[in-house]
């Protein structure tokens, strides 16, 4: 027996199946979403040896697990993992705040600024734990999300003093035009490609267009970095 099947066969709190196995008598869904096959099979093995068992669906994008949604899957919490806060794409948070509103998203990631994890919690994620936290903490905050709570660190509940970026005082509006700052408010409230697209009447060809130019016009890497950028400014301001 290797140790994967070891673990199947032990644990507490469960109860023996007509077949004679173990069953877990709460189920407990967890979707995975993780471009790293490492970081998921990782997860997976660490998971399989807690008392209170997940079932595990992992997928490497948003895409694929919206599809395990439309054909009827559920799950109780989606767990959505990258190495930094600028490769979380807000648009997969959107997609998958739409396929499944039910499903509360956590996000696990490293940050090197708060207001990029804000940014991510603002966008429909419900809870958000930076990667330096350890195993112990993820099961609680997938049980407290699991029965509907939020987890947010501590960190992320202190309010932020003004002016401790001086890069985040700065207008870089100037550099856009009027349909990219309208592009731009609605990257920074989460909006997928295709809501912008529909809110603003045009093209999603043309919305990708936007934001490459936002991207490169605010010297970032990303729409996620667009959008931290957008949150920290008065910009609302600036639009008009």
């Amino acid at each position: 027996m290797d140790r994967l099947d070891h673990f199947r066969e032990t644990g507490t709190n469960f109860t023996h199946g007509a077949n004679g196995r173990f069953i877990d008598p709460i189920r407990r869904n967890l979707a995975i979403v993780d471009l790293s096959p490492l970081r998921r099979d990782c997860l997976k093995l660490a998971l399989l040896q807690q008392p209170r068992r997940w079932h595990v669906t992992d997928v490497a994008t948003a895409i694929e697990l919206a599809q395990l949604i439309r054909r009827g899957e559920r799950f109780e919490v989606i767990l959505l993992g990258a190495s930094t806060c600028a490769h979380i794409d807000l648009s997969d948070l959107a997609l998958l705040s739409a396929a499944a509103p039910e499903a509360p998203i956590l996000v696990t990631a490293d940050c090197d600024d708060t207001e990029s994890a804000r940014v991510i919690l603002r966008s429909g994620a419900r809870g958000f734990l930076p990667t330096s936290l350890g195993l112990k903490v993820l099961m609680g905050a997938l049980e407290r999300m699991r029965a509907g709570g939020t987890y947010v660190p501590l960190l992320l509940t202190e309010p932020v003093t003004p002016g401790t970026a001086d890069w985040a005082q700065e207008t870089p509006w100037r550099e856009l035009t009027r349909r990219q700052r309208d592009v731009l408010a609605l990257i920074s409230e989460g909006k997928s490609n295709k809501l912008i697209a529909d809110a603003l009447t045009m093209t999603e060809s043309t919305v990708k267009a936007h934001v490459k130019q936002i991207i490169k016009r605010l010297h970032v890497a990303n729409r996620t970095q667009a959008a931290l950028i957008a949150s920290r400014a008065s910009w609302q301001q600036a639009r008009h």
